[in-house]
């Protein structure tokens, strides 16, 4: 038989450890302790202590930010998983210095002290600029949706959420009526269960009135200040459409340097559009390294979701050197518009009904034939249409518009070609963009840029550096 080493756990070892050894030397532990312990001023977080003469002992704020951020390093971000971690993790145990803070003292640490833990990262991001680790030469913008620790189910408009609380009450009321009238024939059981349930509704009701009288209504972003859904629980976060479905949280924004990939600023926002962020990054990247931070050739670049009119004129009137795509770059990129791939997915699009419909259920403004300085128009059925002006201003563009006469729609054969919808009040209309050397976007000039052999080059820059 096998001579084997002795196989028993029910016994008792000691471990001959230096915590300073556990962590290592080139190693983001001793770095992380390194930090905190010897390189950061930590007085903001001594102010509160008040037990010089009375009370136990605390712990040192050091132990419990070392502990809080590695546990934030590590992914961990439950207060009772970092106790545990602190525990059983050697890391975590040399960090804490072989203390065990409880769960509660974790939790009461990150709800007390958050702006002076904001101030943590601050530091630690000039002292990353110090060291050399921030370049400065390129940033780019993300975002990612999170949820939150919130039910989408309490979200809703302020009409919404009354109308929801009625409905609780009228509920609460009909079973209580039930009960009064079937009180005699009732098990005693039933008779508790149906009046639990009455209360609680009528409590949820409560919550709900509540916050509808201490709370105003929540306004858009933007052009469009349409009011938008409030939530009850945490009325900051936002109802938002992801590829995982639709969840109730945050959109959180990052801008990350180039050169290391050092995260210099970061935002949570209760707004699900990027659009409407890019302005306010670009605000908390100068309030981190100066108001000079973006000039001259620095590079700011992010992806189309942030591409809109009023995005693209803050950055050429503020003179920042940025590179940000709309919809068509990759249609307009002559290395991907004639692929075979591409060539196949148009196929596969045209098959579908929404393609159809585009396609031949109604004449594209190409169909008309016009003169603009005539200021003419004749549709694809031969008739002259009516003439609107050209006042019309889309994304900082000008537009002349024609609307063809009723009586003219009413009688063509091409009607169902033509009309999007069922003819009702006006004939179809059709506009074009005027002429004149004014008449360019600040979208047609970031095209313009993108679609340049550097502004390409630019661009491919992003994906590594976010």
């Amino acid at each position: 038989m096998a001579n084997y080493l002795d196989d028993n756990l029910n016994q008792s070892v000691f471990l001959d450890i230096n915590y300073l050894e556990v962590l290592g030397d080139n190693t983001f532990e001793f770095c992380l302790y390194h930090l905190i312990t010897h390189t950061l001023d930590l007085e903001i977080f001594h102010k509160r202590y008040k037990n010089n003469n009375v009370g136990r002992k605390a712990y040192p704020p050091a132990i419990l930010l070392r502990v809080i951020f590695y546990a934030y390093y590590r992914g961990i971000t439950s207060s009772r998983a970092i106790e545990r971690c602190c525990k059983t993790d050697l890391k975590f145990m040399a960090l804490a210095a072989g203390k065990t803070p409880h769960f509660t003292t974790i939790a009461d640490f990150v709800s007390s002290y958050s702006e002076e833990m904001k101030s943590v990262f601050h530091k630690v991001l000039m002292i990353c600029c110090k060291s050399g680790l921030v370049g400065k030469e390129h940033f780019a913008i993300d975002g990612c949706k999170l949820p939150s620790d919130a039910s989408k189910e309490w979200s809703g408009t302020h009409a919404d959420l009354k109308k929801k609380s009625d409905k609780l009450k009228s509920l609460a009321q009909k079973i209580i009526n039930r009960h009064l009238s079937n009180d005699a024939s009732k098990d005693p059981g039933d008779k508790q269960r149906e009046l639990k349930t009455a209360d609680t509704l009528i409590k949820n009701a409560a919550k709900i009135d509540e916050f509808l009288e201490s709370n105003e209504k929540r306004q858009g972003v933007g052009k469009r200040k349409k009011e938008v859904q409030s939530n009850i629980t945490d009325n900051d976060s936002t109802k938002m459409t992801t590829s995982k479905g639709t969840i109730q949280g945050y959109n959180c924004q990052t801008v990350a340097d180039e050169l290391h990939q050092i995260v210099v600023a970061t935002e949570a926002f209760g707004v699900g559009q990027d659009q409407s962020l890019l302005k306010p990054m670009v605000e908390k990247i100068r309030e981190h390294l100066g108001e000079d931070c973006l000039s001259g050739n620095v590079l700011l670049t992010a992806d189309t979701g942030y591409s809109s009119e009023d995005n693209m004129k803050y950055l050429f009137e503020q003179g920042i050197n940025a590179v940000v795509p709309d919809n068509n770059l990759r249609q307009r990129d002559p290395k991907i518009a004639g692929s075979e791939t591409v060539a196949k997915h148009k196929a596969h699009r045209q098959k579908t009904r929404k393609d159809q419909r585009k396609g031949t259920l109604k004449f594209p403004a190409s169909d008309f034939t016009v003169n603009k300085e005539a200021r003419t128009c004749i549709c694809p059925n031969g008739h002259e249409m009516m003439y609107h002006g050209d006042h019309f201003e889309i994304n900082n563009k000008r537009y002349m518009r024609f609307k063809s006469y009723l009586k003219n729609c009413r009688a063509c054969p091409l009607q169902n070609k033509c009309m999007k919808r069922p003819l009702k009040e006006h004939g179809r209309q059709v506009s074009f963009v005027a002429g004149g050397q004014d008449n360019v976007s600040y979208l047609d000039l970031m095209k313009r840029k993108i679609d340049s052999e550097q502004g390409r080059k630019n661009y491919s820059r992003r994906m590594w550096t976010i």
